[in-house]
C-alpha cells in the first residue's frame, strides 16, 4: 500500500470539499462505533466495486446548497494524545466482522491538525457480515447482517443485494453452470459449424468432429466423465430451442400497429441467441425502419433522415441479449410503435453500474456482464465490435440522424428492470404526418440501404467494414477483382472471396455484360 499517495489523495478529498459517497465517509470522532463498524462491513462488500474506500475520523460534516455531508474546514481533527486510543478503539471492531475485513488505520495531517483515516481496499473471500456479538456489545449495539454502501448510506442489504454479493464473491454466472437436462446431443452441429465458419476459429476447427468442436469451444462440463453434460451458454448458443431447457430464453416483439386503428400484434423469436439477434434486427429493419430523402430548393445536397437508426437498433438489441439474466425466467421484450422502440430486460445492470450511468455516459470499460461467454462469442461473430462501446455508438447514431437521445427509464430501486427507449426522429414524424409536410420539400422514400444489408449480415466486423468501404468507393462504378484488391489492399484471392459474398450470398452486386470478364456493379438501393 502506497501510504504517502493515500495521504495526499485523502487531503485532496478534504480540500476539494468532496461530499460523502459510495467510498467516502466523514465522522467527527471515533466514538460512533456502530456507524463505523457497519461502514467497514459495507466497504468490505464493496457493492460498487471501488478500488479504495475511506472513513475520515476527526472530520465534521456540513451541508451546503448543492451537496450533503461535505467536510467542514478547517478540520476539527483529533488531539495527538488521543490518536493511539482511537486506533485501538477501531481495531477492537475487527472481531465483530465475519469473515475478517482487511483495513488499515493511518494517521494523517491537514494544516497541522491530525486526523485518522480508515482505508478499505478491494477484498476477496466475502461477502462480509457483522456478527451477532456486535448487537450484544453495549458499546456497539448494531444489528447483525450483511451491510452495503449505496450512494452515501451504509445499511443492511436487501435480499436482491445479498444475492448480488453472493454472485460477486463466488464469481457466479448462470450461463457458465452446467444445465440440468441438456446434453451434447441437444446441440445442433450445423449451428456449431456455421458459428465456426463466421469466426477466426474456422481454419483450426473445420476438420474436427462434433465432440472435438464442442470441447474446443469449452461447451462441456469438464467434470463429467461421460462427455455428455453441457453448460447453459452452450444450450443458449447452439440448441434448436434454448427455451426448452431455460425458461423464456427468447425475445418477444410487441407491435402497436401503425395506422388509425389501434391494434397490437406480437411475434416471438426463438432459437440460438445469435440467430435470434440476426432475425430480430433484420425483421425490424425490413418492416419498421424507413429513411426519406429530402430535396430542398436551392440546396445542392440532399438530406436523409430515418425514423429510427439501424445502428441504435442493432447495438441495443445485442446489449439486451448479452446482458439478459436468463435465470429469472422472463423473456426480453421489444415494444415498437410510431413514436418509439422500447427494449426491456427484467434485470438491472450489475454493480457498479447504475441506470443513471447508462443515461449519462457513453463508454463503460468497467461493465460486468451476466454472460461473459456469450459476450465473447458475440464479439467473435462481429456482432459486438469492442466491449463497453455499444450504447455510445447508439447514442451517436441518433445524434447524427437529428433524433432525440435514447434514454433508460429510471425505476424505483426495488424494481428489477432495465428499459431503454429509442425515440423516433421528430422531423421524420412531422413530414410523414397525414402526408402533408409543413415545408415545400421533395420527399422520397428510400428502400433498405446496401449498408444495412451488409451490417445485418453474419460476417465479422472487419469483413463488414471492408464491404461498406467497397460500397462507398464503388457504388457508381463498374468494377472487378483487381479494383477490389486495390481498395482493400488485399490479395486477388481475397478480393474474389468478397465478390462471391456480395454477389451470391448478400446479392448486393450484379454482373455486368459487355464490360469484360467478371465485372460487377452495386444494385441501386
Amino acid at each position: 500500500m502506497d501510504y504517502e499517495r493515500i495521504k495526499k489523495d485523502a487531503n485532496d478529498i478534504l480540500k476539494s470539499l468532496s461530499p460523502e459517497c459510495s467510498y467516502i465517509e466523514y465522522k467527527a470522532s471515533a466514538n460512533q462505533l456502530d456507524k463505523i463498524l457497519k461502514t467497514i462491513c459495507a466497504y468490505g462488500n464493496n457493492y460498487y466495486d471501488n478500488q479504495i474506500q475511506y472513513i475520515f475520523l476527526g472530520i465534521e460534516e456540513i451541508n451546503d446548497n448543492n451537496n450533503k455531508a461535505i467536510p467542514k474546514l478547517p478540520i476539527k481533527g483529533i488531539d495527538k494524545g488521543m490518536l493511539e486510543k482511537c486506533k485501538n478503539s477501531i481495531n477492537s471492531l475487527r472481531p465483530f466482522l465475519y469473515p475478517n475485513v482487511s483495513f488499515e488505520i493511518i494517521a494523517n495531517k491537514l494544516e497541522n491538525r491530525a486526523y485518522l483515516l480508515i482505508v478499505v481496499t478491494r477484498q476477496t473471500g466475502g461477502p462480509f457480515m457483522v456478527s451477532e456479538k456486535a448487537e450484544k456489545d453495549k458499546r456497539i449495539n448494531l444489528k447483525p447482517g450483511r451491510y452495503v454502501r449505496v450512494e452515501s448510506d451504509s445499511r443492511l442489504a436487501r435480499v436482491d443485494e445479498e444475492y448480488d454479493l453472493l454472485r460477486k464473491f463466488a464469481n457466479y454466472h448462470f450461463s457458465t453452470i452446467t444445465n440440468a437436462e441438456a446434453t451434447i446431443d441437444d446441440l445442433n452441429v450445423d449451428f456449431i459449424n456455421e458459428y465456426i465458419s463466421k469466426t477466426s476459429e474456422r481454419n483450426i476447427m473445420e476438420t474436427l468432429d462434433k465432440l472435438q468442436m464442442v470441447k474446443s469451444l469449452n461447451l462441456l462440463d469438464k467434470n463429467d466423465p461421460t462427455d455428455k453434460k453441457v453448460k447453459n451458454y452452450a444450450v443458449l448458443m447452439f440448441s434448436d430451442r434454448p427455451d426448452k431447457f431455460i425458461n423464456h430464453a427468447y425475445v418477444e416483439l410487441i407491435v402497436d400497429m401503425f395506422g388509425t386503428k389501434r391494434k397490437m400484434e406480437s411475434k416471438t423469436f426463438k432459437g440460438p441467441l445469435w440467430k435470434q439477434y440476426y432475425a430480430i434486427v433484420n425483421y425490424i429493419n425490413d418492416n419498421y425502419l424507413n429513411t426519406i430523402v429530402i430535396r430542398e430548393e436551392g440546396v445542392a445536397n440532399n438530406r436523409k433522415i430515418s425514423n429510427f437508426t439501424y445502428v441504435a437498433v442493432e447495438e441495443l438489441v445485442a446489449n439486451a441479449i448479452v446482458h439478459n439474466n436468463y435465470e429469472n425466467g422472463k423473456p426480453i421484450q421489444i415494444y415498437i410503435s410510431n413514436s418509439q422502440i422500447n427494449i426491456v430486460n427484467y434485470n438491472r445492470p450489475l454493480p457498479p453500474l447504475r441506470i443513471e450511468d447508462l443515461n449519462e455516459r457513453t463508454f463503460f470499460n468497467e461493465r460486468d456482464t451476466e454472460n461473459p461467454e456469450i459476450r465473447d462469442m458475440f464479439k467473435a461473430l462481429g456482432i459486438i465490435e469492442s466491449f463497453g462501446t455499444g450504447i455510445g455508438e447508439a447514442k451517436k447514431s441518433l445524434e447524427d440522424n437529428g433524433s432525440p437521445s435514447l434514454y433508460y427509464k429510471v425505476f424505483n430501486r426495488l424494481e428489477n428492470i432495465t428499459s431503454v427507449v429509442i425515440p423516433a426522429n421528430e422531423e421524420y414524424l412531422e413530414l410523414k404526418k397525414d402526408g402533408n409536410p409543413q415545408k415545400k420539400l421533395g420527399v422520397e422514400d428510400e428502400s433498405p440501404k446496401i449498408k444495412q444489408i451488409i451490417k445485418s449480415s453474419g460476417y465479422t466486423a472487419k469483413r463488414k467494414n471492408n464491404m461498406i468501404k467497397l460500397y462507398e468507393k464503388l457504388q457508381t462504378e463498374v468494377f472487378g477483382n483487381s479494383r477490389v484488391a486495390e481498395i482493400l489492399d488485399c490479395s486477388e484471392s481475397t478480393a474474389t472471396t468478397y465478390l462471391s459474398i456480395m454477389a451470391d450470398e448478400l446479392k448486393i452486386i450484379v454482373s455486368v455484360e459487355g464490360q469484360g470478364k467478371s465485372k460487377y456493379t452495386f444494385l441501386k438501393k
